[in-house]
This record gives structure tokens, sequence and C-alpha cells, in this order.
């Protein structure tokens, strides 16, 4: 009924269609027609089959290419994020492999999306919680909202960007399609598959052979375009499982505990244990004893803030926050030296904890590297062992430059990239010695020098080399705050008991 008053009030439009079509379906019938009366139907079905057999390798070249097309296209979307750690990384990998691995999605049906979003989810959530038997419940009702709020901005974003008619397109809509698949699709399904049915059997009593060339040829078509198609289903299906696993790894490594509002405020109260309002990167100054630290913190802050000499001055970790003009604000945590007591060796490792980038200090003229060797070496076990957060980069200032042989001789600049005289080979010689010392690339070394009553030797350099890893150091100081603040905060639940206690009481009162 609902059929025959919609024809009946649309009737120009279906007449519209009928003019347009019947041309051409004509043409189809007549072709038929004419094949039949000339006895070349079997010619042509021959012929049909034939050139459908090149349609196999046509088709396996264009899965290849679309795959491969797929890869570039969406290279920047599979390259791992920046600030991800190394356990975040692991678990990208495992995503990669299954976007490779999984074939293209017809689009049909909605089975193989959920089965490829499941194992996309549990691949995440076992490298983040190895050995769990309910590894993909790993997640708080917080994280789970949150991931719910960034997954439908995005889609949304994407559905106003990609999907014709977005803003027109209503619920009733859908549901409208929905309700006449509900109620016709079955019978339209029934009724095309025994059509077809009976006319492939008419069709094969008829004329055998024509037949076979029919389905033959009809078998290519399909195959045909499904080729064709392809490349776009590649491409819908390489963004599926990126996407779900980009949101998994978000879910499962914590990155949800914290919406952009609580990052500020933990930032504010990292910032308020040095009474200032905003955190100024944190670098962690440490060294052998009588290696510089102290005249080289005094050089950077262009102030008295260490005193000087031959035995060991500084006995305790110190904060000293630096605020200079065209210079990035920070923080130095001075600690005592190294081999002054066994203490500081578990000094570092605590405080390299809240440290977002390490200053070694190490003097060119100490021919005994073993305590920093052993120092670097610790920190770097410790770094090894952070799975779940950044660590911070380390930069190495070799010190006592000006002492080295010739001792007399000191009338910088220097090149000692390319180095000509005694004192521009000497430097590059300790640079190179110290690199091989301690492990650590010779291009991380900056080479300094505080003579007494002169402007310090190449701090321009050192500062520039701290200001290339100032946003490697904001990404470890925004790992570290996020990680710090995953934890169970009893002001935070205090506070939430008291609002259901305000709450309970409220409602009895209005009762």
């Amino acid at each position: 009924m609902r059929l025959g008053r919609r024809l009946r009030r649309y009737w120009p439009e279906a007449l519209l269609i009928v003019a347009v079509t019947v041309p051409w379906l004509s043409l189809l019938a007549l072709g038929i027609v004419w094949l039949w009366q000339g006895g070349h139907v079997w010619a042509w079905a021959i012929a049909a089959a034939l050139l459908g057999l090149t349609a196999w390798p046509l088709a396996a070249l264009v899965r290849r290419r679309a795959n491969a097309e797929a890869r570039v296209a969406l290279g920047d979307i599979a390259e791992p994020a920046r600030d991800w750690n190394a356990r975040e990384r692991e678990a990208w990998g495992k995503v990669l492999a299954i976007a490779d691995a999984t074939a293209p999605f017809s689009f049909t049906e909605f089975d193989p999306f959920f089965a490829c979003a499941q194992e996309t989810i549990g691949a995440v959530a076992g490298a983040f919680h190895p050995g769990a038997g309910t590894a993909w419940a790993r997640f708080t009702l917080p994280e789970i909202l949150l991931l719910s709020e960034r997954l439908s901005r995005d889609v949304r974003r994407e559905a106003l960007r990609h999907i014709p008619g977005a803003r027109m397109l209503r619920l009733s809509h859908l549901l409208w399609v929905q309700q006449q698949s509900d109620r016709y699709g079955a019978t339209a399904e029934t009724g095309w598959r025994v059509g077809y049915g009976l006319w492939r059997l008419v069709r094969a009593v008829l004329n055998p052979l024509q037949a076979a060339g029919q389905e033959t040829s009809a078998m290519f078509v399909e195959k045909t375009a499904s080729a064709l198609s392809y490349r776009l289903r590649a491409y819908a299906t390489r963004m599926f499982v990126l996407e779900v696993g980009r949101a998994a790894i978000d879910l499962y490594s914590g990155r949800l505990e914290l919406s952009d509002e609580e990052v500020r405020a933990a930032q504010a109260r990292d910032a308020a244990e040095v009474a200032a309002p905003a955190p100024p990167v944190r670098i962690l100054l440490i060294g052998q004893v009588s290696a510089g630290k102290s005249s080289l913190l005094n050089a950077l802050a262009q102030d008295i803030r260490g005193a000087v000499g031959p035995v060991p001055t500084t006995t305790r970790a110190t904060e000293h926050r630096i605020e200079l003009e065209g210079r990035p604000a920070l923080i130095l945590v001075d600690l005592p030296g190294l081999g002054e007591r066994p203490q500081t060796a578990v000094d570092l490792l605590a405080q390299a904890e809240r440290a977002d980038l390490i200053l070694w200090v190490a003097s060119a003229t100490q021919p005994a590297r073993q305590p920093d060797r052993q120092g670097l070496d610790n920190f770097s076990s410790w770094a090894k062992a952070q799975l779940v957060r950044r660590v911070p980069p380390v930069v190495l200032a070799l010190t006592h430059v000006d002492e080295l042989r010739p001792a007399a001789e000191w009338t910088p600049p220097y090149d000692v990239v390319a180095p000509e005289g005694p004192k521009a080979r000497a430097i590059r010689a300790a640079i190179d010695a110290a690199a091989h010392a301690l492990n650590r690339p010779a291009d991380a070394i900056v080479p300094v020098a505080m003579r007494p009553g002169q402007p310090p030797y190449n701090l321009d350099a050192l500062w520039a080399r701290i200001a290339g890893e100032l946003d490697e150091a904001k990404l470890v100081q925004l790992d570290r705050l996020r990680v710090g603040q995953q934890g169970l905060s009893l002001r935070e639940l205090a506070d939430q008991v008291a609002y259901v206690r305000r709450t309970i009481i409220k409602g009895i009162l209005r009762g």
C-alpha cells in the first residue's frame, strides 16, 4: 500500500527514469536476440570466457598494487606517535602486523569488523597486560568515557568531511531504511535468488554450451568487479585497523587517565613545588667530584649559585630556577659529585624519576672515567626498564678543555669539527676519548670552559644543545606527570566520598 501511494505521488519521476533507461536496456535485449538468431551466442560466450582468463593475473596485480599504495597513502597514520614509550611502540607493531594480515572487508556484513576490532584490541591489551586473563577489561570508567568522547569528536569530524549530506541525514532516515530492509529485504532477496536460479536452469536446458560460457563469463565479471573495488576496500580496512589500534593504545596505556584540563592541573601542582606559575623543564646536573658542576651552574645562571673550589662543595641535591631573557626557563637540580658517597648513585636514579633532561658534566682532564661510566650505565639500565614512560635525554658537557695541552695557549674560538692547531686538535681528541670511554655519541658532547675572570667558552653552544632537546624534554615532562597521576589520590577519594554524602543528605532532607 505504501509503495503504491509513493508511485502515485512520484509518477513523473518514475516515468522519467523509465524513459531514460528503456532505450539502453532495449539495446541489451536486442543484442542478445541478434546473437541468438545468428547462432553466435556460443562464440560470444567462449570469447568472453577467454578474455576473462586475463582477469586472474590482472586481479592479483591490482591487489598487490592496492596493498602497497594503501601502505604509502596511510604512511603518516602508520607512524607511531612521537611521545609513545617502548611498550606503546611494541603494541603498535602488533597493530601494524594485524593491518598487514587482514584481508579487505566486503562492507556487506558487520561480523568481520567486530572480529578484526576484537583481535586488535586483544593484541594491544595483551601487550600492556601480558599474562592477564581478562587483559581487555583492564581500564577504568573515566578512561572509557574519555575514549568515547574523543572517538565521538573524531567520527563527527570525519563524517562532516567525507559523508555527502551528513548534516541533512537524520536518524529517522536510517530507521526508515532499516524498517524497509527488515520488512521487504528477505522477500526481495529470496525472489531474486529464486528467479535468477530458474533463469539459469532454463538457460542450461535450452543450450548447455552457451550456458557454460555465460556462467564462466559472469564469474570473471564478478571477480573483476571485486578487484576493481579492492583498492578502496584495502584503504578503508587498513584505516579501520590503525584507528582501532591507536584508540586501544590510548586506552590501555593510561593516556586517557587525564583530560587536557587535568594535565594542566597536574602541571600547576608540579610547579607549586618551586613556587612557579608554570612548570619549566627540570634538568639534573650530575658529574664526578670537582668536574666543574658548580662553575657550570654559575655560568648558566649568570649568577653565583654554587661555591667553587677543589674540594666537594655540594652535599645534597639543591634546586635552582634559572630565568634569563632570551633563554628558556629551567630548573637545575645540582647533585653531589659521583664518588663522594655511595648514596649518590641511589639519589641519581631517584632524581632521574623526576628529571626531564640530564646534563652530565665530565672533566676533560680527568683520566678516571669509571665513576662516570658506572653512573651512565646505571642510568641506561634504569632507562631500558621504563617501558611505560619516556626517559630524559642526556647532554654531556666536557669541562676544563682550556687546561688541555698546550696549557699556556687559550685563544678561543676553536673549530673542533675541522680542528687546526694543537689546542683545537687536543679538544677534538678529548671529545672522541670521552665519547669512547662513556659510550656516548660524540655529537652529544659539548666542550666548555669557565676560566676565572674571562667569559665562559662555548656556553652558547651548550644552550643551543639544551634548546634542541627541549621538545623531547617537554614530552618527558608530560609523560612524567601522566604516570605520576595514575595512582590512588586520597584527596580525590575523600572529595568524592564527601560529595556522595552531601547528595544523600540533601535527598533525605528533601524527602
